[in-house]
């Protein structure tokens, strides 16, 4: 295994995803990973779920799947997103909610790295890794040298020394595209954006390729017809915000 591609909070929207695997199978990477949160938020939950079984081979639980499984796993969310789990879990037939309960919380995919949704130090327990403050002392616990994980909807990488743990994490805003090197005596956090409902200003579906072989990883975009999305979160009765919310990446 030496590229991976990395997708990450779907959330629903199977057209977002259809132009990130259209995009992936010309990249030449070995394996597609997924960081949770497959569902919630988005009119199909069902064929994500499906296109997640097929393209995968590691496909993460994240906390609206354990909000599937288990409701009361709900009641902090927000009202637009309670809505969104209760009308997703009236779509999900058994196959789809054992697809679910299989899921993982984490997986190592290699010695020293390991995929999960929010954070990698247990106690955190949804905690969001969005600035200098939040990845620090997440840096320091973690046994791990690289971990890839999601939850924020906001492609970032987060690193610290491995030899200097009491530093503070340095944060880094990958460009599209643009390549950024792993050095072997630091530590990472690695996030690819959202794919289905990305948080940083662009519209368009948020993901990332990380190269083992070359150690460097690198997020990257693809671009889908988000109004049709919007129009289709409108018919099916979910809250109109979380289709509005598409067309400005927020």
């Amino acid at each position: 295994m030496t590229r991976i591609a990395l997708i990450s909070d779907i959330h629903g929207n199977s057209l977002a995803l259809r132009a990130v695997l259209e995009d992936i199978s010309w990249r030449s990477v070995d394996q597609i990973i997924s960081l949770g949160d497959v569902v919630g938020y988005g009119p199909e939950p069902e064929e994500c779920l499906a296109l997640v079984r097929e393209h995968c081979g590691v496909s993460i639980r994240g906390n609206h799947e354990d909000a599937v499984l288990s409701p009361k796993q709900a009641e902090g969310f927000n009202g637009h997103a309670r809505a969104a789990i209760n009308w997703t879990c009236s779509k999900l037939d058994l196959d789809a909610i054992n697809q679910i309960r299989s899921m993982p919380t984490w997986s190592h995919i290699e010695p020293g790295i390991v995929c999960v949704h929010d954070s990698p130090v247990p106690q955190d327990g949804y905690g969001y890794i969005r600035t200098r403050s939040d990845a620090t002392p997440v840096l320091r616990s973690m046994h791990e040298r690289i971990c890839l994980f999601g939850h924020t909807h906001l492609p970032a990488v987060f690193t610290i020394s491995q030899h200097r743990q009491l530093s503070r994490a340095t944060r880094v805003l990958p460009r599209t595209g643009d390549l950024i090197r792993l050095d072997r005596d630091e530590k990472y956090l690695l996030n690819p954006g959202s794919v289905g409902q990305p948080r940083d200003g662009d519209c368009r579906a948020s993901w990332g390729i990380l190269d083992l072989g070359a150690m460097s990883f690198s997020t990257q975009r693809s671009a889908y017809e988000v109004s049709s999305v919007r129009h289709a979160i409108t018919c099916a009765g979910l809250p109109t915000f979380l289709g509005e919310r598409l067309l400005i990446g927020a």
